[in-house]
């Protein structure tokens, strides 16, 4: 069996990041999320998990992607109190947490087959900082988590829920990008990762709903192996 020399999360060290010009354009990163496309969250024993409908329309794309990528499911990782949480650090400093929008290569088929090749998937990372002020966006999730949890079942997501909302917006959307892996079972080696610098800000109050399911859901960071990190920034 091959090494592994991929592995995520990593620790993105500034000395270790390399500035891509390309990435610059305004339309580095372009995610389109159509209404609708998200349907259920379940919880499950490390978390909990948003799924989208079959025939989903949500993609995303960017400088730095071979592909168009579709939306596949999305999920956060967090930990007992707001000094840690996200699974990536930035300079050896952990936020409270971490959304993962997982995405997979159109090129491939499926979800499925994307998982076998080195650039099936593309995951968008957003950090999350515990902060005094609930979040208006972040609410609804809050409360379908409440429900999962209350009903011990999956529950469906609004009609209107809006992905973007949970996202920082363009002018906010600096990035550093490399080649990973899943940081759950089977940690395949299939990730294109996108971490967006700017966190969103959301309150203890929202993540201790989180926390109810599990105290802690965070993958330890990972040797480089001296793989390029690219940032859209100086």
């Amino acid at each position: 069996m091959a090494p592994m020399t991929r592995q995520s999360p990593i620790d993105i060290c500034s000395q270790n990041v390399c500035h891509a010009p390309d990435l610059c354009k305004v339309q580095a990163l372009n995610i389109n999320y159509k209404s609708g496309d998200c349907v259920e969250l379940i919880t499950h024993h490390h978390g909990w998990t948003v799924k989208v409908k079959d025939d989903c329309c949500s993609t995303v794309n960017g400088e730095h992607l071979p592909a168009e990528y579709k939306l596949a499911q999305f999920h956060a990782h967090w930990a007992r109190d707001g000094s840690r949480g996200s699974e990536h650090l930035l300079d050896g400093k952990a936020l409270s947490g971490e959304m993962h929008f997982v995405f997979w290569n159109t090129r491939y088929g499926s979800f499925e087959e994307a998982v076998k090749h080195g650039d099936g998937l593309a995951v968008l990372g957003v950090f999350l900082k515990e902060g005094e002020h609930a979040n208006d966006a972040y609410q609804p999730l809050v409360e379908c988590v409440q429900k999962a949890l209350a009903t011990k079942g999956s529950v469906a997501v609004p009609a209107d829920f809006d992905v973007l909302s949970l996202i920082p917006k363009l002018e906010q959307r600096d990035f550093c990008t490399y080649l990973g892996s899943l940081t759950t079972p089977p940690f395949a080696e299939c990730v294109v990762w996108t971490v967006v610098k700017t966190p969103v800000e959301v309150s203890k109050a929202q993540l201790d709903v989180f926390r109810q399911i599990v105290p802690d859901n965070v993958r330890d960071c990972q040797e480089l192996h001296g793989r390029e990190i690219k940032s859209s920034f100086n």
